[in-house]
């Protein structure tokens, strides 16, 4: 009697669009796997250079399926391997990066061991264009280091349960990058993600790599968290009170509302930007200058609100100015928000699409507040009993729990349980990435140079 032949535990697939100087290396890393329960599948997606002189080598192959097509993208790349896989679990391997002999032992042996777990991803190694190794990166542990699961999961090297990244619609190809950003978003809703802490793929980084251009990248992120607030999160809205604070005596005189950059007054940057806004249900500027309530009155969707004296120092705390106009808007209208965030005139390069990615991180995530923030990619140090020690001692290793973030003072979103607590920010705090040159705050002259030169210079190239 005929049986059909038995499906493999794992498929790796790899697509791949004009990589011929690394698919071949990618390859040889599956088949110098130390297990041998896997097929592999290979789409050459519309490459012009040599990948298909270099895939013909292998036609024939018993695990190894060769395809070709027109360019179609990643994703629809991803959904075709998807469907034609026999796997019972399943990984995408990019044509550049490479394989530990031991990732798909461990990766599927953990799947097999927790049966409650739906994707599992390991460490890995940093390389460069040569393939040498330039650093060691270690994730944060899931449920020990990261509750609020808003570091995801590489793209690739990810081993997933096929019946569940079936389950969850596979991949959405109307975008072109970030597809592992958009899965985790779903996965996270009902499934439960693992790490393991051995470093088992090699990640190269070269000037094609996605992930270079962090501003695609950003943005690409962001549209995925819309449309899942939208689309997913349908019955989940938050009403968020935005907050505006403008003083006329700070102590920084390059930060007074009324000083020019680029010929427009700085506070109006703030409030022209808040019209686009589309995750704000009101807006109040609360200053205790006549003449800056006045100027805000000429914008229709803001509501000036003088502050008392007492709350007019410079000392005063910010969730005691919050709490006052919370109070207010309850007395006066009955209105109470979910949250507020707060918006200081001193950064007038933050743009509308960052307050609504901070309201949807928070919706996504379910976290306490928000902030924005830059990350610091240069060494830090603290300074102690001999001077300077650095803040991460591991020579050669980048830990993820070691990040360095910095606040850039563009937005503070927080639930008003908080604010009632007499806290600015709470306990479980998520965050949005924000670039520098959207992260200027206005300090000094130099910040007003700086502001000045990207706004009438950098958004020009």
């Amino acid at each position: 009697m005929f049986s059909p032949p038995k499906a493999p535990k794992v498929t790796v697939y790899i697509p791949t669009h004009n990589y011929g100087k690394y698919v071949d290396k990618a390859i040889h890393s599956v088949l110098n796997q130390t297990m041998d329960d896997w097929e592999l599948i290979v789409i050459d997606d519309g490459s012009t250079d040599n990948t298909m002189e270099i895939l013909e080598k292998y036609q024939g192959h018993p695990k190894i399926r060769i395809l070709s097509q027109e360019n179609r993208g990643l994703n629809v790349t991803n959904n075709i391997a998807l469907r034609l896989s026999n796997g019972k679990y399943i990984m995408r391997l990019d044509a550049d990066d490479y394989l530990d002999e031991n990732a798909l032992s461990v990766l599927s042996n953990t799947l097999d061991a927790k049966p409650e777990v739906g994707l599992v991803y390991p460490d890995y190694y940093h390389v460069n264009e040569e393939g040498d190794v330039i650093e060691l990166v270690r994730r944060k542990k899931i449920g020990e280091e990261d509750q609020i699961l808003d570091l995801p999961a590489h793209g690739a090297c990810t081993m997933f349960r096929k019946e569940i990244l079936m389950q969850i619609g596979g991949y959405l190809e109307d975008f072109s990058g970030q597809d592992g950003y958009d899965i985790w978003l779903r996965f996270i809703q009902k499934h439960k993600p693992y790490n393991v802490n051995i470093p088992l793929f090699y990640y190269r980084q070269h000037p094609a790599s996605l992930t270079k251009d962090q501003k695609k990248l950003l943005e690409t992120r962001r549209e995925i968290k819309r449309r899942f607030v939208e689309q997913r999160l349908s019955g989940i809205t938050l009403t968020v009170l935005g907050i505006v604070p403008a003083v006329r005596r700070s102590i920084y005189y390059q930060s007074d509302p009324f000083v020019e950059i680029a010929g427009k007054p700085l506070i109006w940057y703030t409030l022209n930007e808040l019209q686009y806004c589309k995750s704000l249900d009101r807006i109040v500027l609360s200053s205790e200058d006549d003449e800056v309530l006045n100027y805000a009155r000429q914008f229709p969707y803001i509501t000036p609100m003088k502050r008392p004296p007492e709350l007019a120092k410079t000392t005063v705390k910010m969730q005691d100015l919050i709490l006052y106009v919370l109070d207010n808007l309850k007395q006066s209208a009955g209105y109470e928000p979910d949250a507020v965030c707060t918006l200081y005139i001193n950064t007038p390069l933050r743009r509308a699409y960052h307050i609504d990615k901070a309201i949807d991180t928070m919706a996504i995530f379910d976290v306490d507040s928000v902030i924005s923030i830059q990350e610091e990619l240069a060494h830090c140090y603290h300074h102690r009993r001999f001077g300077l020690e650095p803040i991460s001692k591991a020579e050669g290793i980048k830990v993820e729990r070691e990040a360095i973030y910095k606040e850039n003072s563009a937005i503070y979103l927080s639930k008003v349980d908080v604010i009632r607590q007499g806290r600015l920010i709470g306990d479980k705090v998520g965050h949005i990435t924000m670039l520098p040159e959207e992260s200027v705050k206005i300090n000094s002259e130099f910040d007003l140079w700086l502001a000045e030169s990207i706004i009438t210079k950098w958004k020009k190239k």
